[in-house]
């Protein structure tokens, strides 16, 4: 049985023992609760908290965020998926499908994309002049990321990386085989290489989910709020524009000035968002280079489409109004 629970089970194997006189079980149990004390919580993180420290993170306030009630380790996040029967290698530019998110290019969608840009037309505007990205492709990727901040996300950001960087631990490692032979049922020559692709994406992970981790404990000074209290993404990402603490540190902009960087406030998060994709080669003039741009952001050709759909759908509908209003004088 895992180390890491040992007094979680314990306690079940006992309550268990006193109601049917006898229990047995090899299969591997994962908590989502509070560890039972603070040095067996310690211990479940020790691998991180070497990472962190070897990356110049102070210990005494990395321990007060691992030790954070809200900081718990959590099985669903060190599920990791290969397959034997698929392509899985990243690509790096968008391809020629116009395939879109259907659910996404709605009339409601244009609807609230051209009332958001109302809204906030002097901040995209000064966005749009300022990094030359077109505030209709702004707010349609706001849209498509975040519904234009109406959904953040549910999940503890900070528990989101320090689960997934234990991935690579040999515990979870056979966790995620055995997930993968009732998945799969593999034949001996494809358990080899299922285990080969799962070792090599586990070290992978583990290695990004760290990184992503100090990238986090290294804001903390420049957020207006607890780095313990954030929430976003299944994948660790958070605010309208969703970024990754990497991202953050790279291309998120104090557009208003208060000294902070808060990317749950519409105008950093805009200015943060037109950064980045200038950052990235995007070009009013130029779609090849707008695309490339929007997929740096998230390598998907899907999303690309869907996003420039919108963005032209909502310059459509403004066009729309404007003739109308013209034609009512």
């Amino acid at each position: 049985m895992l180390k890491i629970l040992k007094y979680q089970f314990f306690a079940i194997f006992l309550l268990l023992f006193v109601v049917s006189g006898v229990i047995s079980t090899n299969e591997p149990i994962f908590s989502t609760k509070t560890l039972p004390d603070e040095q067996e919580k310690l211990e479940l993180f020790q691998p991180l908290i070497k990472k962190s420290i070897d990356k110049g993170i102070d210990y005494e306030f990395l321990r007060q965020v691992i030790l954070d009630s809200s900081t718990q380790f959590n099985e669903k996040y060190v599920q990791i998926n290969v397959s034997l029967y698929k392509d899985t290698t990243e690509k790096t530019e968008p391809s020629t499908s116009s395939q879109i998110y259907d659910k996404l290019v709605t009339e409601e969608a244009v609807s609230k994309i051209t009332y958001f840009i109302q809204s906030n037309l002097s901040i995209l505007t000064q966005a749009e002049q300022r990094f030359n990205v077109n505030k209709d492709v702004l707010a349609s990727l706001l849209w498509v990321e975040t519904r234009l901040g109406d959904y953040l996300g549910y999940h503890h950001i900070l528990s989101v990386f320090a689960s997934l960087s234990l991935v690579d631990q040999p515990e979870f490692i056979e966790y995620n085989l055995k997930r993968l032979r009732d998945k799969y049922h593999p034949s001996k020559k494809e358990y080899v290489q299922l285990k080969q692709l799962l070792v090599e994406r586990s070290k992978a992970k583990a290695k990004w989910a760290a990184n992503e981790f100090i990238s986090l404990i290294k804001l903390k000074d420049k957020l207006p709020y607890k780095i313990t209290e954030i929430y976003g993404s299944y994948a660790g990402a958070f605010g309208l524009s969703q970024f990754l603490p990497s991202s953050f540190s790279k291309w998120a902009i104090d557009a208003d000035g208060d000294g902070k960087f808060n990317l749950f406030s519409v105008k950093d998060a805009i200015f943060s968002t037109a950064n980045y994709l200038s950052q990235h080669g995007f070009n009013n003039n130029d779609l090849e280079f707008q695309r490339k741009a929007i997929f740096a952001y998230n390598h998907s050709t899907k999303y690309v489409n869907t996003i420039l759909l919108l963005a032209n759908k909502v310059l459509e509908n403004s066009h729309l109004d404007s003739t109308n209003t013209g034609n009512t004088k």
